[in-house]
């Protein structure tokens, strides 16, 4: 098989063969020409001895190396899957121990679904990516981009406890549910965060704390609202009400579960974070500020520390 090409979901291989007249002639076997290690083309008869033997009906090489394939359907109406019965027989033999220089190489389902895994995290991290810059140039901010996107652990968190109560893996269904989760909970702490940057520029004046929770207060209703509208329309289709389909289903369940919890832990600890991260600019802010002081030691022990632009003098 010198390549393959997928045509729909399956995938077609394209092998090399000899044309069947010559397959007929046992003797021209040794006329074939093979590379050696210089690269030169020498007939097979060189480097080989031919005998006639009782064989098996077909040889099959994998990387180079003598394989064996293997491959299984399982009973109809059994509760196994594809995946758990590659895990069951990988776990059943120790190629270290008994069968030195052995190696298992799994195919077939297992194969697909841990490429469709890679392909997955790979789509995970350019939605991450797209939705931090689309936030930076909402705020024109690089840091308050940062804590919208806190609210993607919150909904982790509803996720894998949802999922460890009803006993469902987190498998490539349950991962498209939660890329459609990130895009849904960041809305929650975007118009919570953009609510409190209005207020702010509305009311400079305002301690900052007010600002906090009378934006925080202000914005309360609308995302529990939505919040809870989103939900009552999810799991009814994850637990099956009115129709089920096993596809639907895993990605509602993790829909729903996501903003479920996400919304809550975003509105107590989101304004947290805002006030640590304003608290955390005016420190910095303040560094260039003490850099202007030199420390001058005075009479009798005392300490102060003065101004070299303004000659102010401060009590350390």
């Amino acid at each position: 098989v010198v390549t393959r090409v997928r045509y729909g979901e399956e995938d077609v291989g394209f092998r090399v063969i000899l044309e069947e007249e010559i397959r007929k002639k046992p003797g021209y076997l040794g006329e074939l020409k093979i590379p050696n290690r210089q690269g030169r083309l020498i007939p097979l008869k060189e480097v080989s001895d031919f005998k006639i033997s009782p064989a098996q009906s077909s040889f099959f090489h994998f990387e180079g190396e003598r394989a064996v394939t293997i491959s299984a359907d399982l009973v109809q109406g059994g509760t196994l899957t594809p995946l758990e019965a590659t895990n069951a027989v990988m776990d059943h033999f120790n190629l270290s121990q008994d069968w030195p220089g052995l190696q298992f190489v799994m195919g077939g389902e297992a194969e697909e679904q841990a490429d469709s895994m890679k392909s997955l995290l790979t789509a995970m991290a350019m939605a991450g990516a797209g939705i931090y810059f689309v936030l930076v140039l909402l705020f024109n901010s690089l840091t308050q981009p940062i804590l919208v996107m806190f609210s993607i652990p919150f909904g982790l968190i509803g996720i894998i406890g949802a999922f460890a109560l009803h006993g469902q893996p987190l498998g490539f269904l349950a991962t498209m549910g939660i890329i459609g989760m990130m895009g849904v909970v960041v809305n929650d702490s975007l118009i919570l965060v953009n609510f409190i940057n209005v207020r702010r520029q509305e009311a400079p004046e305002s301690k900052f704390l007010r600002i906090v929770a009378e934006g925080t207060a202000g914005r309360l209703r609308p995302i529990i609202l939505t919040s809870i509208t989103t939900v009552a329309g999810l799991l009814p289709t994850a637990y099956g009400l009115g129709g089920d389909d096993p596809f639907i289903a895993v990605m509602a369940l993790a829909l729903g579960y996501g903003i479920l919890f996400a919304t809550p832990l975003t509105l107590l600890l989101l304004p947290c974070l805002y006030m640590i991260q304003h608290d955390f600019g005016n420190l910095l802010r303040l560094i260039p500020k003490f850099a202007h002081f030199r420390f001058i030691p005075k009479h009798a022990g005392l300490e102060d520390w003065q101004c070299e632009e303004c000659e102010v003098k401060l009590l350390k």
